[in-house]
């Protein structure tokens, strides 16, 4: 009797020493799946942040490549014309002529004046710190003021709301965003008007860039396959970037309307 007792006890032992190192097993495999998962996550979370930081300075160099044209193109078509003209009128001034060369002079010192005043608008334009120093806001009165100068639109930009400033990577990628949705009307939509607002609500910032031009039919958008023009691909892209949302409105001959709205 002892002895099957000693047995009966025996075998508990073994199967209570098979259930701990059975235990002990499964939280070490638990423990070990679980430093790979966060292994993985930590991987996953640098590649994000890799190319967060990608996209962040694929859209600052795209910015100030933007800037840059525009200046050349202000310095080729207007500053170069106002000193063309000064020259021109300096070369043929006839000192004999006095009144007609205090006429020439006075012309001269205008063009001069304006050349120097879009020099100075320039200048402004060519800080890299656009963002930094005068925020989003300013960034697109700059925005506006440009597309005004050609003449071509009648631009309007509103605040709603009392604006909260965002962190500078995120305003980056905004104003990348609207000058994205700029150049598509621009170059596509043949528009004469062009309305953009920033709204701000309790939770978040929207921002809206609409226009009166031909409008297209965005069906595409939303048929899963990977043909999106490449202007709007790359504000999808940006918006995802800062957990921002990105709506497109529009229809045939009735303009479009971008709506992004951005959590504070």
């Amino acid at each position: 009797m002892q002895e099957r007792s000693h047995i009966i006890l025996m075998i508990f032992l073994i199967v209570v020493i098979f259930l701990i190192l059975l235990l002990i097993g499964f939280i070490i495999t638990i423990l070990f799946l679980h430093q790979k998962k966060q292994r993985r996550f930590a991987k996953e979370l640098e590649t994000i942040k890799m190319n967060y930081d990608k996209e962040l300075f694929k859209a600052q160099l795209e910015m100030q490549e933007e800037t840059l044209q525009y200046i050349s193109r202000e310095i080729h078509d207007n500053v170069g014309q106002f000193l063309s003209l000064a020259k021109l009128n300096l070369n043929t001034l006839d000192l004999e002529d006095r009144e007609l060369t205090t006429e020439l002079i006075n012309h001269s010192a205008e063009l001069l004046t304006k050349a120097l005043d879009d020099l100075r608008d320039l200048s402004k334009s060519l800080s890299s710190d656009l963002i930094k120093n005068g925020g989003l806001q300013k960034a697109i009165e700059l925005q506006v003021s440009q597309l005004q100068k050609t003449g071509k639109f009648r631009v309007v930009f509103d605040i709603r709301g009392s604006y909260q400033y965002l962190n500078e990577q995120r305003e980056i990628i905004l104003f990348r965003i609207l000058q994205e949705a700029v150049n598509n009307i621009v170059r596509h939509s043949c528009a004469r008007e062009i309305i953009i607002l920033l709204c701000c609500i309790e939770d978040n910032v929207k921002m809206y860039i609409q226009d009166n031009g031909k409008g297209f039919d965005t069906g595409f958008l939303n048929n899963g396959k990977n043909n999106v023009a490449g202007g709007i691909n790359n504000m999808q892209k940006r918006a995802k970037l800062i957990n921002a949302d990105l709506d497109i409105e529009s229809n045939p001959g009735k303009g479009t309307r971008i709506t992004v709205t951005t959590p504070l």
